[in-house]
């Protein structure tokens, strides 16, 4: 008999090892490619989170450098404006000019007349001399016509003396107001001339800060299509991740853990396992601290061993949860419940129904999310569940 029993049991060992061997080599590679997918997938993240980084710093020197080129076009347009005004007012210099030079042609007329009429009075003196005055005043008839002979001399001679104070006047006016007028052509000119220097800066510096713009924009756009590129391999690494997790799945569910301690709270299929994963409501890398096994609404959650409820509250994105204390360390969260059915302090049994499937808080679809925590910390479930 004991021989018989012996042969079965060898019969059995040779008949199932070959599929648990190969069930368990088949899970620790998908396991082994989930990890390397997981490590492509958390660099792709770092190298969009830099890339998205660079165009930030890109996107905030474009702004900073079109200020400064608007304030260069501002000033640009100042200068513009100035070189406007000391044209008009050259212009205006160049009028007043040509009109000096018609008054300095015309104070020259009169300077040639009172030129002769020196002449002539220099002629007349040097030909007659005083001896002529003297001759005039003794053929006067009168004395009263000799006192007006003696005033008209005198009053030719302060007319001699005005004739030559008006034309030295004359002349010194014209020199004044002729180096006048080119004294202010030369600052103008020097004003229009550093003006324009001015402007071409500024021009000059609007092209150089176009250009580095121009550059810079061309940066960003090979960062933001690196990013997109480094997006879509995320995608790719998180589709590769999906698929392995799904085949993993099916080596695990419905209802197949690898420990002894705990019994299934429901049966389903695991729609997402334990781990880091892209959360689908937050969008970002966060660790799910436990798996979602899929399910109806109002499936009924049960105890997977003998504890006591040590909450039935609402936690913020778990939604509606209960937690047992089983001792030991050992704690189990049920979470996005529609219903609980046990009260803080009760103590149940392993299988009573303590909740009923749900999708209260942050959730996409109706499922159970079961966590098994020691001491706190959260443990993957898979390794506490009996197969």
């Amino acid at each position: 008999m004991m021989k018989k029993l012996f042969l079965v049991i060898i019969l059995v060992l040779i008949t199932f090892s070959p599929s648990i061997v190969n069930s368990a080599a088949k899970r620790s590679s998908i396991d082994s490619q989930i990890a390397a997918e997981e490590k492509k997938r958390a660099d792709l993240t770092k190298q969009i989170a830099d890339y998205n980084k660079q165009i930030r710093e890109m996107g905030k020197k474009v702004e900073g450098l079109l200020t400064k080129v608007n304030s260069l076009q501002q000033n640009e347009s100042v200068a513009r404006q100035e070189l406007t005004v000391l044209e008009l007012q050259n212009k205006k210099i160049q009028e007043n000019i040509v009109m000096l030079d018609s008054n300095m042609k015309d104070e020259q007329v009169k300077i040639n007349e009172l030129s002769e009429q020196m002449r002539d009075r220099v002629l007349d003196m040097y030909k007659y001399g005083e001896s002529e005055e003297m001759r005039m005043l003794f053929a006067s008839r009168s004395v009263f016509e000799a006192v007006e002979t003696a005033y008209l001399l005198k009053r030719v001679t302060q007319r001699d003396a005005a004739i030559l104070s008006q034309l030295h006047a004359r002349v010194q006016n014209l020199d004044a107001t002729r180096q006048n007028m080119d004294e202010q052509q030369l600052r103008l000119q020097e004003k229009t001339q550093a003006v324009q220097n001015q402007r071409d800066k500024y021009k000059r510096s609007i092209n150089e800060t176009n250009k580095f713009i121009t550059s810079i924009q061309k940066q960003k756009e090979l960062a933001e299509k690196a990013a997109k590129e480094a997006e879509e391999a995320q995608q790719a690494a998180q589709a590769m991740i999906k698929r392995l997790q799904q085949q993993r799945t099916r080596i695990y569910a419905p209802g197949i853990g690898q420990g002894s301690k705990f019994d299934w709270p429901v049966r389903g299929v695991i729609s997402s396992p334990y781990g880091y994963r892209i959360h689908p409501i937050l969008k970002r890398k966060i660790l799910h601290s436990g798996i979602d096994v899929a399910a109806p609404n109002g499936t009924p959650v049960k105890a997977p061993a003998n504890g006591e409820c040590i909450y039935n509250g609402w936690l913020r994105g778990y939604g509606r949860v209960v937690v047992l204390d089983h001792g030991k360390g050992y704690s189990t969260l049920y979470a996005h419940l529609s219903a609980s059915l046990v009260k803080e302090g009760q103590v149940v049994n392993s299988g009573a129904v303590i909740a009923r499937v749900g999708k209260t808080g942050n959730t996409t679809g109706y499922h159970l999310h079961f966590e098994v925590r020691q001491y706190g910390t959260p443990v993957n479930p898979i390794k506490y569940l009996k197969r």
